[in-house]
């Protein structure tokens, strides 16, 4: 004997278990598909190379700052001769530069002007053209020359040349030093690179088994010994043949230019003589 009571909650309660059972068959692919299993997966692969990427920059940077610290701390005690080379050598370049870049020497195309003043005027069409061109180092030196002439062409020729002597030993100034880095920082970065091969060798002989981490430190000290030194002797150089030229075009447009006023001063005496 049963009651309906019961009957009807079995039969409400089965209903209810079925219903249930339906409605999870039904939602459950639709759950999967928006969010998938392997999603969670793929969040904690792509977590992993955010977070090595925000941690990655950090030593990266860090490295990047003090890399030339630490080449020059593996390069040894080469690496301060050098340094003080091109300390040297840097402040005799920009002080040459600045004092070349201030002082006008010779102008274009002054040799060719001093010619038509003479042929012009002759010697007082030279001192008309000197005194209008008294800003430039080349007319300084021949109207010096002319002033201790008294009109004699060998005496002008000793005035002009001790007079170009001494602008041109201002003008070489400091050059000297220059052409000493330039030779020397090759020198002693050679001289680096020999100890860091002394070095390697060093560790080659104490070491039981020898393998590439035993003598890379003594070849890369070698090795930025070497490029140390040609890095510091190179612009020396450079620049060292840039000011000695500069010094050569000065000293060669001071000799034509004496040399046509020497032809005007013989003329003149040639003709007094006459």
């Amino acid at each position: 004997m049963t009651f309906p009571f019961k009957k009807s909650v079995a039969k409400s309660t089965v209903a209810l278990l079925i219903t249930l059972l339906a409605i999870f068959s039904i939602a459950t692919p639709i759950v999967a598909q928006s969010n998938p299993l392997p999603e969670p997966q793929n969040n904690s692969t792509t977590e992993t190379p955010i977070e090595t990427k925000k941690e990655a920059p950090a030593p990266v940077e860090k490295e990047s700052e003090i890399g030339l610290i630490k080449l020059f701390n593996t390069g040894g005690w080469s690496m301060w001769p050098l340094l003080l080379s091109s300390i040297i050598a840097l402040a005799v370049i920009f002080e040459r530069l600045y004092f070349f870049a201030r002082t006008k020497l010779v102008a274009k195309g002054f040799n060719q002007d001093l010619e038509d003043s003479i042929e012009a005027g002759g010697l007082k069409g030279v001192e008309e053209y000197l005194t209008k061109n008294v800003d430039q180092k080349i007319s300084d030196v021949l109207k010096n020359g002319m002033e201790v002439s008294q009109n004699d062409p060998e005496i002008f020729a000793s005035g002009v040349e001790r007079e170009a002597s001494e602008v041109i030993t201002l003008l070489e100034k400091g050059l000297t030093i220059l052409a000493a880095v330039s030779t020397i920082a090759p020198l002693v970065g050679f001289l680096g690179t020999v100890s860091g091969m002394i070095n390697a060798f060093d560790a080659i002989a104490n070491a039981d088994s020898v393998n590439a981490k035993v003598v890379a430190g003594g070849i890369k000290e070698a090795l930025i010994t070497t490029a140390a030194g040609l890095i510091v002797a190179i612009p020396a150089m450079v620049f060292y043949q840039y000011l000695q030229g500069r010094v050569a075009t000065f000293t060669s447009e001071v000799e034509e230019s004496a040399n046509k006023i020497y032809k005007e001063y013989l003329k003149v005496k040639a003709g007094k003589k006459a």
